[in-house]
């Protein structure tokens, strides 16, 4: 049991951090958004019944509690996901690694758009990230990204081929 808690805080905390920064990738954050990180509070409030997960959750809610988040709060979320990161460690960086692209992937789409900026920054923590090379989801993802960059636009059959592996990613219908 103890383990199984320990996974579901590191997923969490990893998935809050891809989500925060996928949703500053674009450097405005929506209502859409800011709902995003409600919704994050509320789905994993359960796992507040142990330390270090409960002080983590209460800095976290928090800040997202005040009703709107801007530049300054994403600072201030970045910060205290900084702060608690080695709590959170996972000894498989790729499953880490992929828990945080699932935030970023999420992150992206929580303002129901997907814009050239937030696909350059994610191709860029993808080159950045080239061990997950071979792990799927991140092998497509990398492919349709790459191939949207390289028309210099997201045309209509871009923008659906990201969504739907994002979905799938995240578990969405």
């Amino acid at each position: 049991m103890e383990n199984n808690f320990l996974t579901q805080t590191q997923v969490a905390f990893h998935n809050l951090n891809g989500l925060v920064n996928g949703i500053a990738m674009d450097g405005r954050i929506t209502r859409n958004e800011y709902e995003a990180l409600k919704a994050w509070c509320q789905t994993h409030e359960g796992l507040c019944t142990q330390e270090p997960f409960d002080s983590f959750y209460k800095e976290i809610s928090a800040k997202v509690r005040i009703g709107t988040v801007g530049a300054e709060e994403i600072y201030e979320l970045k910060e205290i996901l900084e702060k608690h990161a080695p709590n959170f460690e996972e000894t498989d960086k790729t499953k880490a690694d992929l828990h945080f692209l699932q935030g970023v992937c999420y992150g992206i789409m929580a303002d129901g758009d997907i814009n050239k900026y937030e696909i350059e920054m994610l191709k860029k923590w993808m080159d950045e990230n080239d061990h997950l090379s071979a792990s799927y989801p991140f092998n497509e993802i990398h492919e349709v990204v790459e191939n949207a960059i390289e028309k210099g636009k997201i045309d209509s059959e871009e923008y659906k081929d990201l969504v739907k592996y994002f979905k799938e990613f995240l578990k969405i219908e």
